[in-house]
């Protein structure tokens, strides 16, 4: 969709540059997933500077070392730091928390202190050090304003692929099982239908989209063509090319999720207005053959 409407902006854009920029962009989700995960190391690495400040000391304090050691030693962290593949990937993204190490000193210093980190003086099997490393994630890292803003600093993108590299992180956590030695790293696409979703998409829309234009112009005429939103127009395409060109894809689960996009990046009206229009050119696009559902895209 960003794509998309970056090309309305510059028609000169040719459809192998687009593609190439979507392909850049799909990856910079590995990027982002690199920093996220490694935000949830760097709290480890936190813990671990302050033990050997501790241990400095002349008469270390035990106890406070040994409340510390409880974070430290999660089984969890030992595996990331053995997985050559999340070092590569990190190491790769040029990952790099060290100007921001007062930031991560503070989410530290207010995880130690904090009632959820007494749960670690209880005994904790697997699937509760689990739950306490998602509850750690989800309240220090994944709701981390600071971070966000930070990303969002780093590639105006980032904001919108958050969730996506987020699910990354939560996959890794997932992934650590009683007696396996490696965590799972996953890959950006489930499998190769999933990698090819974009780029097909891209083509489908340029193939259907003077005729797409058309259709919305028709259904529209009682609409100023100037007060419709731009990108009103090329998610409205974009949906027409799924339901054309992706014959297992439902009619209704491609409308919803254009409308869901509508919701959350164009104007309050939206929706409602693309719901209409789509509605009207699905039912003469039905009537003229040219949505064609096979297998699981025949569900209503």
């Amino acid at each position: 969709m960003h794509h998309l409407y970056a090309h309305s902006a510059n028609e000169e854009m040719g459809a192998a540059t687009l593609l190439k920029n979507l392909e850049k962009s799909l990856e910079e989700v590995h990027t982002l997933f690199a920093w996220d995960i490694s935000s949830l190391l760097r709290l480890r690495k936190e813990a671990l500077d302050h033990i050997e400040l501790i241990e400095r000391r002349s008469v270390p304090d035990t106890e406070l070392i040994r409340r510390m050691k409880l974070f430290v030693n999660i089984g969890f962290f030992e595996l990331a730091d053995q997985s050559s593949a999340l070092t590569t990937l990190i190491d790769s993204s040029g990952v790099n928390w060290s100007e921001y190490a007062h930031h991560f000193r503070g989410l530290w210093e207010k995880l130690f202190e904090s009632d959820l980190y007494e749960k670690l003086e209880q005994p904790m099997d697997l699937a509760a050090q689990k739950r306490f490393l998602r509850e750690v994630y989800q309240e220090y890292i994944a709701e981390n304003v600071f971070l966000h803003e930070l990303y969002e600093e780093m590639h105006s993108q980032w904001v919108d692929d958050l969730d996506a590299a987020q699910m990354m992180t939560a996959k890794v956590l997932t992934s650590w099982k009683e007696g396996e030695n490696t965590l799972v790293i996953p890959g950006l696409y489930k499998d190769e239908d999933d990698a090819n979703f974009g780029p097909m998409l891209l083509r489908m829309y340029f193939q259907f989209a003077a005729d797409s234009q058309d259709r919305i112009e028709s259904k529209s005429k009682n609409w100023d063509a100037d007060r419709i939103a731009k990108l009103d127009v090329i998610l409205m395409k974009m949906c027409i090319a799924e339901w054309q060109g992706f014959d297992e894809i439902p009619v209704k689960v491609s409308l919803n999720e254009y409308l869901d996009l509508s919701k959350e990046y164009s104007t309050p009206k939206s929706s409602a207005f693309i719901n209409g229009i789509l509605d009207k050119i699905g039912t003469n696009l039905r009537e003229e053959g040219l949505i064609n559902k096979v297998g699981r895209g025949m569900i209503d």
